[in-house]
This record gives C-alpha cells, structure tokens and sequence, in this order.
C-alpha cells in the first residue's frame, strides 16, 4: 500500500517545481485559446524588399521563455513522438486529456515540440496557444497534482 504513495510523492517532487511557476500563465492561456497571439511586421515604409517577421504577444515569450527554463524540455521528443505513433493536433490533445501520471512523457514531448520546434518555426507557439495545447498540458498537469495529494 506504501508504494503508491511513494510514487505519488516522487511525481510530485520531480514535477510540481518546473509546473508551478507556469501555471500562473493558464488564465492567459484560457482566454487567448482560439485567438491569434501574434502579427507580422513588415518593415513599415520600408518596402517591397524588407523581410517579414512575427511580433509575440510579451506574455506569450514569458511563457515559452519559463518553460525553456524547466526541466520540462525534452529535446529527444521525437522519439516520444515516434514511439506514440502521434501525427497531428488532434491526436496529441486526446493523448494530453487522456495522460495519467505514467503518461507525463507524453505530456513533456508534446510541449517540447512547441516550445523547442518553436525557436525555429515560430507559427508552432501561436498554434499551440490558438488551439489550447498549452493551456491543456498545464492543466493537465494541474489536475494530476490536485488528484495526487
């Protein structure tokens, strides 16, 4: 009867110090699902020849710049992500809802992708808020601490 609880208290200590900090973006996160955080500046007045690039709302490059930070960030989530057979945005959000505490590889590799694949392909971090993966990787994350104490 004792092991669960101790794996219990192990999931807590492991995780509960890189979650904490970024679960006070989850309003933030709430509000702007659905919502495009970020626009494109193009250079204004300098012509057809300047180069356009995405502008992030502030609190948006808070979240990601916290979440690098964490101990969270898998840069081997490819390999999560090959071992799960996982394809697209519908299959990593059930898989994020469905995630129990022997699931949180799942839920590491899923942010990882977004906040890493992000710094290269900067369309990964508004899609990520605009379809909720974030805020449901949090809360999920939430709800195991919740369920766990």
């Amino acid at each position: 009867m004792g092991q669960p609880i101790e794996k219990k208290r192990r999931f807590m200590e492991q995780y509960k110090g890189d979650v904490e900090p970024l679960l006070r973006y989850l309003p933030w996160l709430e509000r702007k699902r659905g919502e495009n955080v970020s626009t494109f500046y193009d250079g204004e007045g300098l012509g057809e020849s300047s180069m356009v690039f995405p502008v992030y709302e502030s609190e948006l490059l808070n979240f990601v710049k916290q979440a690098r930070s964490s101990g969270l960030i898998d840069k081997n989530y490819v390999y999560v992500y090959s071992r799960y057979r996982i394809t697209g945005t519908k299959q990593e959000l059930a898989l994020i809802r469905g995630a129990t505490g022997k699931d949180v590889e799942i839920l590491t590799a899923v942010l990882s992708k977004y906040v890493c694949g992000g710094m290269t392909k900067g369309q990964l971090w508004t899609q990520a808020v605009e379809e909720g993966i974030f805020y449901e990787i949090l809360k999920k994350f939430q709800e195991l601490f919740l369920q766990w104490r």
